[in-house]
């Protein structure tokens, strides 16, 4: 993946200029003739933007994994779609943790290692509770603003409970996702890639040898067949039952330990 992220910088695929005129974020994109991937993004050099950098990379890795399979295997879900770029992230903030000389240097690395997993623990399921919830009462009757209201305030507090001081009951009208039609449910992709991607590093962790091989080959084979079925052909797990979500969650509880751990320490 090195020699990947190499190549793409050597010919200048990643463009992450800074501009008065051009929007932050980032994004990943391909070209079908020449099946070559770009990345663009506004890149300042914070550790955030390296991690931003590392997750549009996993996407275009994802892609040239891919780019000799025939125009009809290159689609795939939307579930699986994240899984290469957030394995990409888990790479990088790993190998950053390593290079750490300093209690600091490891606190902004794992401090942003935070605020992405209450991002995909609790705010994208704080998302996905407000969008059933609503589509279940749209199916009675169209809904007024505010009772769009109360049920997003009703949603941050059963995922957020008494850590947040004040809900956004707005929140339904100035998020984006909730607004691309025809396609229902964003955000949910977000969290099952998180959670299988995952999943996806611990095997990484428990075989080391040919797994880079086998890494591939589950990306190649996401536009033609199933999560249910990569899970089952290279991960040896079963995604309709509970054990495979529960121990990766439980992957996360040393790296909370370990935060709180540093957080102490800057606290003196």
């Amino acid at each position: 993946m090195g020699e990947f992220v190499r190549m793409m910088s050597a010919n200048r695929w990643i463009e992450g200029t800074v501009g008065g005129r051009k929007r932050p974020g980032a994004y990943c994109t391909g070209f079908r003739k020449s099946r070559s991937p770009r990345v663009y993004m506004t890149y300042t050099g914070g550790a955030s933007d390296v991690i931003t950098l590392a997750h549009e990379l996993g996407h275009a890795f994802h892609g040239w994994v891919m780019r000799e399979l025939p125009d009809c295997q290159h689609g795939y879900g939307m579930s699986i779609a994240e899984t290469a770029s957030t394995f990409g992230e888990t790479v990088v903030r790993n190998a950053l943790l390593e290079r750490a000389e300093t209690p600091a240097a490891e606190l902004e690395i794992v401090w942003q290692e935070a605020e992405a997993l209450i991002a995909f623990i609790l705010n994208i399921p704080t998302r996905f509770e407000f969008e059933r919830n609503f589509y279940e009462a749209r199916e009675k009757r169209p809904q007024r603003p505010d009772e769009l209201k109360e049920m997003m305030s009703a949603a941050w507090q059963k995922w957020y409970g008494d850590s947040l001081s004040e809900p956004d009951p707005l929140f339904w009208a100035n998020k984006l996702h909730f607004y691309i039609s025809g396609l229902s449910f964003y955000n949910f992709p977000y969290l099952f890639g998180y959670l299988f991607s995952l999943g996806v590093y611990a095997r990484r962790e428990a075989r080391s040898a040919g797994f880079l091989d086998r890494y591939e080959a589950l990306l190649r084979d996401t536009g033609r067949t199933t999560a249910e079925e990569l899970a089952d052909k290279y991960l040896d797990a079963d995604l309709t039952q509970p054990d495979f979500w529960r121990g990766t969650i439980r992957m996360l509880e040393s790296r909370i330990d370990y935060f709180e751990t540093l957080v102490e320490q800057a606290a003196g």
